[in-house]
């Protein structure tokens, strides 16, 4: 072996135990070493037999690994929460959604780092000398090993590395897996697993196939259903006495002569919406999924599941989506219909409308939102899925007023960034209105957040420890079960579901005096 095939082996096996010092890796002979060496080994050789550089090889597979441990350690940092194995597959939004990629790094820092690399590593290959003669079927050789090992790993192999990797006792949390098994072994096993177990899952809660009624006695008279995902939402008036003016009437109003409310209990913090989106929606508790439950529209969604939606359909609601985004993102534009709906409006609909911060304001999407209600004829059941206060929260001088004048203990940016995020949660509160003034007389409404935004340095400085976003479920002129001195009811995403399902059925009608009139 040359030194420079040595130098190169050494300076990726520090490629390889980069991660493992931010996961806290304890070291043990095993086979799951391997399978932990499997990664940046095959990377190395890759590399190797494309270059004949050895030495370039090492330093490449280091720079990667030390790319992927600071994006590890930013992930647990900001979203509580290591890389997991369906963070891979969503790799190329980086680069089609940099926004929501990447909102929390420093962008110039990568910038630069990126542009730094790039001449490093020009100048390193055109340095190293190749340490053997260079041929075609080299790289070919290398490539068509690592695919053809993904193949049976994925294929004929599966079920035999998933049961095998069950005597490993993964406890399927990534913190623990990852300090015990290894972050790329801790990848590896979750996707075997995932894959291995994924088709007794889904056919578990598959979609029964329960047609829509179609007699008019049947139909006639639903009422308008609509459920608001909103982005990030919660009563923040819990942070700190100080923010007891934050102006959220509608939310109040809303609690007051609603069915229920209360803390929602969601499975992410500060991103990955779907997670709570697909609980509400399916009403399937975590561990239905299994490890899918870290992105359930990857692959787990991918065939028609139960759903809210369904059973609406069954009843024989038209069923609609709409989200002021890409419609691509998340794969939602393949999931959607499998999750029972008709129509997927997307970003399309919003070519000119207002946005904050690149994101369409909630009041735009209420004002689609409306339209779309009062151009149907028959029941329809609208789920909305808002965009407005997803983060980064930078401050708009376009926004008057502070909430947080008086907060102790922030830094300026954190001040700033969360008076921006609070503007939007009273500009939330006004989109609501919206829409129970467009369901008049009898129409259905659920408001929820999918998840807490991420200011982590922000919450511990003000002390909320408590993770929950807040819900209501509200039904236009029926008598407020709830009431103004009500306690709060909390229950989990999978529940909302059922809890709308619940309050559709026909009630005496006792009507409360409506909100004002207000146009859409």
């Amino acid at each position: 072996m040359t030194t420079a095939s040595l130098a190169g082996l050494v300076i990726a096996l520090l490629g390889w135990y980069t991660p493992r010092l931010v996961a806290a890796t304890r070291f043990r002979w095993s086979s799951i070493l391997l399978l932990d060496l499997a990664m940046p080994a095959a990377l190395f050789a890759l590399v190797a037999a494309l270059t004949a550089r050895p030495f370039f090889a090492g330093v490449m597979t280091l720079a990667i690994g030390a790319a992927y441990a600071y994006a590890d350690r930013s992930k647990r940092l900001v979203l509580a929460e290591p890389i997991v194995f369906t963070d891979v597959f969503q790799a190329p939004d980086i680069f089609r959604h940099p926004e929501l990629a990447l909102p929390f790094p420093h962008k110039g820092r990568i910038a630069a780092g990126v542009l730094l690399g790039i001449s490093f590593f020009i100048l390193l290959f055109r340095w190293e000398t190749m340490a053997w003669t260079w041929a075609g079927w080299h790289p070919l050789a290398a490539l068509f090993a690592i695919l053809a090992t993904g193949w049976v790993m994925a294929n004929p192999a599966n079920r035999v590395l998933g049961h095998y990797l069950r005597t490993q006792r993964p406890t399927e949390d990534p913190f623990e897996d990852a300090a015990r098994l290894g972050p790329f072994a801790t990848l590896l096993a979750y996707g075997i697993l995932a894959r291995s177990e994924r088709s007794t899952r889904q056919l578990a809660v598959a979609r029964t196939h329960e047609g829509p009624s179609e007699t008019s006695s049947r139909t006639k008279g639903l009422p308008p259903v609509v459920a608001i995902q909103c982005e990030s939402f919660f009563d923040a008036r819990r942070l700190h006495p100080q923010l007891a003016s934050l102006n959220l009437p509608t939310l109040d109003t809303c609690r007051a002569q609603g069915v229920q409310w209360g803390r929602l209990s969601v499975p992410t913090w500060g991103a990955n919406t779907v997670r709570t989106e697909f609980a509400v929606l399916s009403g399937l508790e975590q561990s239905a999924l299994g490890l899918d439950r870290f992105n359930p529209y990857h692959r787990f969604a991918r065939h028609p599941i139960t759903s809210l939606a369904w059973k609406l359909k069954a009843q024989g609601y038209k069923t609609i989506c709409l989200h002021p985004f890409d419609r691509n993102f998340y794969g939602r534009n393949f999931v959607l219909p499998n999750m029972g709906f008709d129509e997927f409006i997307g970003e399309e609909a919003f070519a000119e409308a207002d946005r904050v911060n690149s994101y369409v304001t909630d009041m735009e999407t209420a004002r689609v939102g409306c339209e779309i209600l009062a151009r149907e004829s028959g029941p329809v059941f609208l789920f909305v899925i808002t965009m407005e206060n997803h983060g980064p929260w930078p401050s708009l001088t376009s926004m008057e007023g502070s909430h947080v004048a008086g907060l102790p203990n922030l830094p300026a940016d954190e001040r700033e960034g969360l008076d921006r995020y609070l503007q939007s949660l009273e500009n939330a509160d006004k989109m609501l209105e919206r829409f129970a003034h467009q369901l008049q007389p009898d129409g259905l409404l659920a408001f929820y957040g999918d998840h807490l935004p991420s200011f982590p340095g922000s919450f511990k400085r003000l002390g909320l420890s408590d993770m929950r976003s807040d819900y209501l479920v509200w039904r236009a002129g029926a008598p407020g079960a709830a009431g103004p001195n009500s306690t709060p009811s909390n229950i989990d995403a999978s529940s909302l579901g059922g809890l709308i399902l619940e309050n559709l059925s026909p009630c005496r009608m006792t009507v409360t005096p409506p909100m004002k009139e207000a146009n859409c």
